[in-house]
């Protein structure tokens, strides 16, 4: 009888112990061995065609680039001083780079070391928008800034000027230099997908910290509806332009960063619907001493579903996962999506465009220390990206490490 009795106290100090070790298991969070993505995750609802959706099944893509912009105190410093000189040589070598940063008014030497803040806006059917700069620290000293934006247009690039600046003022007139096209994120096929770049440091208001609007971007509809039906409400079409979102850089200097503090930039855009790695040359070599890596994402046509104004989830589609890996030593960190330890959610959203006018992401996070992407020489960096079936335009990586 004592054996019956116990039998009872048994099985529930085996339940407890499956379900203690299975917490600590998820709670463990770090550099974890290069595994494969998942290949697909089991649909619920059929994938609709256009939308931002696709159904075709894809084949993993990938990407390789040097970087676009290098940066850290010397590099502004001696930017700005080559800016300042009067020699045409000195002038040109300042700023060779695809991203337009401008350093001619910084003061030198810097008070500190450097780093970057972010800032994005959807801009579907409406065509303008406000970013909102929060979190820089007091006493910062503006570098430079820079303003990204993307559509999906017909026919070739055509570079053209916005208005930019601080929210309920004028604003000032600013052109964007095009970057290289890349494919339709399945909404139109007689469009692509085009990016634009501008610089707009003039713009940025003492303290960098408030909110800024731009407005001008080429939109067919510039009413501010939904890109998806609503119940008996019809769709508003897909006539083009549509315009996806815009997201404003800003790099600045502070005595509380470390001097040596680092930051690498590149440029899409690419697109992808499934598996994608793109791979990020680093030179200087990542500084393995440092104690943050800081990475940010920025891109179009994220949306968590396609009923109900985009509000309703459909769980496969929002179900995007992003790894930073290390390619020398195969050391991987799942940073955003199910199964992340440090941030379940996806990098393609669309929050950048709540509560509607989805369709862009700017995306930051905190995930780990030099000596991860450092190890086996720092000369590279990989993101890698699964999508399930939702169409994303990467349009620019940010790598920081302080």
């Amino acid at each position: 009888m004592r054996n019956h009795r116990l039998i009872p106290i048994i099985v529930s100090l085996i339940t407890v112990t499956i379900t203690a070790l299975t917490a600590v298991q998820l709670r463990s969070v770090g550099v974890q061995p290069n595994q494969a993505a998942p290949a697909s995750i089991s649909a619920q609802t059929p994938l609709p065609e256009g939308g931002g959706f696709t159904s075709k099944v894809a084949s993993e893509t990938t990407a390789q680039k040097d970087v676009d912009l290098y940066l850290d105190a010397n590099e502004v410093e001696r930017r700005a001083e080559a800016e300042r000189s009067d020699t045409t040589t000195s002038a040109a070598a300042a700023n060779v780079s695809a991203v337009p940063v401008s350093f001619k008014q910084v003061p030198v030497p810097l008070p500190g070391g450097i780093d970057y803040t972010v800032a994005g806006v959807g801009t579907r059917n409406s065509g303008q928008g406000v970013m909102s700069v929060r979190g820089v620290p007091p006493g910062s000293t503006l570098l430079s800034a820079v303003l990204v934006w993307g559509e999906i247009a017909p026919g070739a690039v055509s570079p053209y000027n916005v208005v930019f600046g601080q929210d309920c003022a004028a604003g000032a007139v600013v052109g964007g230099a095009a970057l290289p096209a890349t494919a339709e994120p399945c909404w139109n096929p007689a469009g692509q997908f085009f990016a634009y770049i501008a610089n707009v440091t003039a713009q940025i208001v003492p303290g960098i910290n408030g909110d800024y609007r731009i407005r001008g971007l080429r939109s067919a509809i510039v009413n501010g509806r939904c890109p998806w039906g609503d119940g008996a409400c019809a769709d508003p079409g897909n006539a083009l332009t549509l315009s996806e979102g815009a997201s404003l850089i800003v790099f600045y200097s502070n005595p509380c960063i470390p001097r040596n503090a680092q930051i690498y930039v590149n440029l899409g855009p690419q697109m992808f619907f499934g598996a994608h790695s793109a791979v990020h040359f680093t030179l200087p070599p990542i500084n393995g001493a440092l104690q943050n890596l800081k990475h940010s994402r920025i891109g179009a046509d994220g949306q968590v579903g396609g009923a109900n104004c985009g509000l309703r989830s459909i769980p496969q589609i929002s179900d995007e996962r992003t790894w930073i890996e290390n390619p020398a030593t195969l050391g991987s960190i799942q940073i955003k999506g199910d199964g992340a330890g440090l941030n379940r959610d996806s990098d393609w959203n669309g929050y950048d465009g709540e509560p509607l006018n989805k369709l862009w992401d700017t995306h930051t996070d905190v995930f780990g220390n030099g000596n991860f992407l450092a190890a086996g020489g720092g000369l590279s960096y990989r993101v890698r990206y699964l999508s399930q079936g939702d169409c994303i335009v990467w349009v620019v990586h940010i790598l920081g490490v302080r």
